[in-house]
């Protein structure tokens, strides 16, 4: 097969940029699920001298308007976040709670994410159960916290689980993965360092750690931000975990309180933990990216052409020039232009090359 030809300038920035996209990529991830059942083969290596030498030379990451806005909301979040912690700036008040003041950057970050923060859900009618039971529970909660006086607790709460799924899930995992990224890093080992680090910091939270009594006490928190992490990593889902760790606090105060047999309480999270999981605990590998062109979410690279001739599995070429099998039904995106470039007069009529342009 005779893949279109592909500036050689153009595929060298390619690689030069995919190794910091692929770290920011889960910030602003794509709109829309592309190919859910992706094959991943071994890369190729590529003989081009042009890759080897832009494999070897250093780097020079250039992002999208967005991204370099979405990292520098990060970094800010990220500050503020160890400024309030450690008690430099003032908290916000908040239904007699002291909310941490990293929730207005963090609100902000938010904003430039923007429908990003959904995620790629990989059985949409388990997100729209998730949704559903969301969408009851919260305000049944609220009615639980009228009765019992309490009602300023609600918007406090949300707002909290917000704030931490943002600032712990996607602000310092981000600057702890570009920072990774300077010394070499691979961008997965980043993003898991990211995560990994910003859970350990989230278990040692003030509030966490009264909580707990002794060593046990501790892993509640690592076992809530290990299944954050894995939710958020394998799909981006900021916003739908904020939701569900919004019901765990409700949950979780009204027990406290009394308000709620702690049976009850066992029963809903595990259904909310168990939508989650179902419905974005497995990633897209194809999606759609900001251009409205497709974009491979592992590596952060474009896809340059797909083959969907008959007789053969289906392709897509990566702008590295690496091929990854996807299937033939694959949806394409409305806004994808496609030209028809057989490479062989001669080929059966229903061999078609698609290039994205």
């Amino acid at each position: 097969m005779t893949a279109p030809a592909t500036d050689r300038s153009t595929r060298v920035d390619a690689v030069a940029m995919a190794e910091i996209i692929a770290v920011v990529a889960p910030l602003v991830v794509p709109r829309d699920e592309v190919d859910d059942e992706v094959a991943v083969p071994e890369a190729v290596p590529s003989t081009d001298p042009a890759d080897t030498a832009a494999a070897q030379a250093p780097r020079f990451e250039r992002l999208s308007t967005r991204r370099t806005l979405v990292l520098a909301l990060a970094g800010i979040t990220t500050l503020t976040e160890l400024l309030s912690f450690t008690g430099r700036i003032p908290t916000i008040p908040m239904g007699g709670l002291e909310l941490s003041a990293s929730l207005i950057p963090a609100l902000a970050l938010g904003l430039a994410c923007g429908s990003r923060l959904l995620g790629r859900s990989s059985v949409r009618r388990a997100a729209i159960v998730f949704w559903i039971v969301a969408a009851v529970m919260i305000p049944v909660l609220a009615y639980l916290f009228w009765r019992s006086g309490r009602l300023e607790l609600v918007p406090t709460l949300i707002f909290a689980a917000l704030d931490e799924e943002l600032v712990y899930r996607l602000a310092i995992p981000a600057v702890i993965a570009a920072a990774l990224r300077l010394g070499n890093v691979r961008p997965n080992a980043a993003r898991i360092a990211g995560l990994v680090g910003a859970g350990i910091a989230f278990c040692l939270l003030p509030g966490h750690l009264e909580q707990m009594r002794g060593a046990a006490g501790f892993l509640p928190f690592a076992a809530f931000a290990g299944l954050s992490a894995f939710i958020v990593y394998r799909s981006g889902s900021v916003l739908p975990m904020a939701v569900g760790h919004a019901i765990s606090n409700l949950l979780a105060v009204l027990v406290f309180r009394n308000a709620m047999p702690a049976d009850a309480r066992s029963l809903g999270l595990a259904t909310v933990l168990c939508l989650l999981v179902l419905a974005w605990g497995r990633p897209a590998r194809i999606t759609v990216g900001d251009d409205g062109g497709l974009v491979d979410t592992q590596t952060g690279l474009a896809v340059t052409a797909i083959d969907l001739r008959d007789g053969q599995p289906a392709l897509v070429e990566l702008a590295d020039g690496r091929y990854l099998p996807v299937h033939a039904d694959m949806v394409r995106p409305r806004d994808v232009p496609v030209v028809d470039l057989p490479d062989d007069p001669a080929a059966d009529e229903g061999r078609l090359h698609h290039e994205l342009t």
